[in-house]
């Protein structure tokens, strides 16, 4: 059970249940319009989705080993490694999740002759260790790899069908300009909204990271900045969801229009008002649940507008 608490399960299902969506729900139904074969058949995805899963798994795992002692101080009650794994085993661990999923990303490459996906897997593993190493002790950086990453979610189930995806624009370009929509719509909200989130949760840790010396945004340039700077991407979120629920409304998906309103814009103009208010750490992380809400009704917006 404590493996499981290491690779953050409930996250996770998240990571597999956007890929799914994406591919089931968005994807597949348009090339099926279009009389167009998906380059991944089931089983196939699901392997691409596993491969996911072990590169997000291997990124908690390796992000704990290097901030066990900042853990110690900003999270003790969820302290894992060096209670009930040790050290040794937790790279071990790493190793093995890390392997699997490279092995599960060649065969992939190969089987849909689409070589260049096997190199997002190491850029995808070096980037997340990178930012448990480096870029998170530093102003923004690591905020930003992190975004990446939750775009990436979703980007690699479109890279991986691209070639499938640009015969549309050939045979029917209102099916692939409206997969367009949708696709760079989550994309982008992904981004937006993970940025919101991770200056946040830098506000809420900020006594561990001081105390070893990570250069995160609130430790750098205060409270005040960041609360700006977090507002400013906030905003540019809002904004966004404006711009979306205008192409929303343009394809008279009133359901969908109601849902961004309803779930996911009120409750953002909300967590602007609590950013604004916040001063403690209960505060910071009551706003990071709300945007965790956020984020999910995003997801779920797919199933509207798909």
């Amino acid at each position: 059970m404590s493996y499981l608490k290491l690779i953050r399960i409930p996250n996770l299902i998240i990571v597999a249940i956007t890929q799914f969506l994406i591919q089931y729900l968005v994807l597949v139904p348009s090339f099926q319009a279009a009389n167009k074969v998906p380059a991944l058949d089931l089983f196939h995805f699901s392997l691409l989705v596993f491969s996911t899963v072990l590169i997000a798994a291997g990124g908690y795992v390796i992000n704990d080993i290097i901030d066990y002692e900042i853990d110690a101080i900003n999270k003790p009650e969820r302290l894992i490694i060096n209670r009930k794994i040790s050290m040794r085993a937790a790279h071990i661990y790493y190793w093995l999740l890390v392997a699997l999923g490279f092995f599960i990303s060649l065969y992939l490459a190969i089987y849909i002759d689409n070589l260049p996906l096997l190199s997002l897997y190491p850029m995808a593993v070096g980037l997340l260790f990178c930012y448990s190493k480096y870029f998170k002790q530093r102003v923004l950086i690591g905020n930003v790899v992190v975004s990446i990453f939750c775009a990436f979610v979703a980007g690699i189930v479109w890279f991986a069908e691209r070639n499938t995806y640009a015969t549309l624009w050939e045979t029917t370009p209102e099916i692939a300009s409206y997969l367009q929509f949708i696709l760079g719509f989550y994309l982008l909200f992904a981004f937006l909204s993970t940025m919101f989130r991770e200056i946040v949760k830098d506000m809420e840790d900020i006594e561990g990271d001081r105390l070893y010396q990570c250069r995160t945004l609130p430790i750098v340039y205060g409270f005040r900045s960041s609360k700006i700077i977090a507002a400013g991407f906030g905003l540019l979120l809002l904004f966004f969801l404006f711009f979306t629920a205008w192409r929303i409304f343009d394809y008279e998906l009133y359901w969908g229009l109601a849902f961004l309103v309803v779930a996911i814009a009120i409750p953002l103009i909300s967590a602007l008002f609590l950013l604004n208010k916040a001063s403690t750490a209960p505060d910071f992380k009551q706003l990071s649940t709300l945007t965790k809400v956020i984020m999910l009704s995003g997801l779920l917006l797919l199933f509207l507008i798909a």
